[in-house]
């Protein structure tokens, strides 16, 4: 992640307000939905919305593009939370096999040979051993996490998706 300087730095993220975001600095952009709750929603109406259930409505929403950095930073917030520890140095889990991912694909120039988000979320039921509903204080943290990275939430993608699973548990009528 660069400095303060070269990335804008957000603050005041909320899921309740359709994604309000407010920059307190220059630099960042935000790209996404403001009043639909999008097809991520759409995945995960019938089923649970737990925070790995997120993860699978982002791979079936965008898992065919390649994993970026930006995924791994939204899969690294989801997986602390879901497991509720902290999982630097984890070797194991989700985060490394996607970090594992994006170092694989840097070297690829085919982006059909390229690891796609949905093969790294494929490992989630085998290496989330513990999960949980998702709550505002997750889904908010998955975003700026996505948005401290890139400056722009990813349609579809992981931050979206489990946006969308927090509006489906506050409100499931929607």
């Amino acid at each position: 992640m660069g400095s303060s300087k070269d990335r804008g730095s957000f603050t005041n993220i909320s899921v309740e307000e359709h994604f309000s975001v407010s920059q307190s600095s220059p630099g960042g952009q935000f790209a996404g939905p403001t009043e639909q709750i999008s097809t991520a929603a759409e995945a995960l109406i019938g089923r649970s919305t737990t925070l790995t259930e997120a993860l699978k409505a982002a791979a079936m929403n965008v898992g065919h593009k390649p994993v970026e950095t930006t995924d791994v930073a939204a899969i690294k917030e989801v997986e602390s939370r879901a497991i509720g520890d902290n999982i630097e140095g984890d070797r194991g889990g989700v985060t490394a096999v996607a970090s594992e991912a994006v170092a694989r694909n840097e070297k690829i120039d085919k982006k059909g040979e390229k690891t796609n988000l949905q093969d790294v979320i494929a490992e989630t039921d085998v290496k989330v051993t513990r999960d949980k509903s998702v709550s505002s204080e997750d889904a908010e943290a998955v975003v700026q996490a996505e948005l401290n990275h890139s400056h722009r939430i990813i349609p579809g993608g992981v931050a979206e998706s489990v946006a969308a699973a927090y509006k489906l548990n506050h409100d499931p009528s929607l």
